[in-house]
């Protein structure tokens, strides 16, 4: 019986060590690297100009997402294992990082106000004094809904360039588009705040008409 216990004490004493659970430099060094390569790949992306067309900055963007995400899922994956496993405030603030990257481009092109609000908070979250986070929740509560003030600033005769500057984009699916006799008409929707639309609306990427009450608030 004593060399049966001897013979398991020295069985667990030589099992090897789990993964670490305190931030360690020679995980995070390994992590570091592969998030540079992130970056790398990421920066050689094509990125939309300012006048590029809104519908092109969308499937641009989108496309760069797709080929991005066949390395980049695995990598945050193991970001939050390691953070969930260390604690490591560097891995959370890589992670309330990214968060706000992504949450940028909910903002920014596809116009999806809710979705970059709920991944700001993420970053909070992740990195609770992160005044990026801050900044772009308070942004984007903004840009929510049109307000009548910044939509009776758009005129006849403005650029698509010039109406994002002054009242956003709208979500790509609030765009319609048609083509007629080599002519691209289209049409931005904006959300209000009583639940009503307004539109503008182009003629080749110029202004031609606008209006308030597109659509009517729904019935109570």
């Amino acid at each position: 019986m004593r060399k049966l216990l001897v013979l398991l004490f020295l069985t667990f004493a030589c099992a090897p060590a789990g993964p670490s659970t305190q931030p360690n430099d020679a995980e995070w060094s390994v992590l570091s690297k592969d998030y540079q390569w992130i970056q790398t790949l990421r920066d050689a992306q094509k990125r939309p100009l300012a006048s590029t067309p809104r519908q092109e900055q969308i499937e641009l963007v989108l496309e760069n997402m797709k080929k991005l995400q066949p390395t980049y899922d695995p990598f945050i994956d193991r970001v939050h294992e390691y953070h969930l496993r260390t604690g490591d405030p560097r891995a959370a603030k890589l992670l309330a990082r990214e968060k706000i990257l992504l949450g940028d481009e909910y903002m920014g092109v596809l116009a999806r106000y809710d979705r970059a609000i709920s991944l700001y908070r993420e970053a909070l979250e992740l990195d609770p004094g992160n005044a990026d986070a801050t900044s772009r929740i308070t942004l984007a509560e903004t840009r929510r809904f049109v307000s009548m003030t910044s939509f009776a600033s758009v005129k006849q005769g403005m650029k698509e360039e010039d109406v994002r500057r002054i009242v956003g984009v709208p979500r790509e699916d609030w765009i319609k588009q048609v083509v007629q006799n080599k002519r691209v008409y289209s049409v931005w929707i904006y959300p209000k705040a009583d639940g009503g639309a307004s539109a503008v609306y182009f003629d080749n990427g110029v202004v031609y008409h606008t209006n308030w009450n597109a659509a009517a608030p729904p019935a109570k």
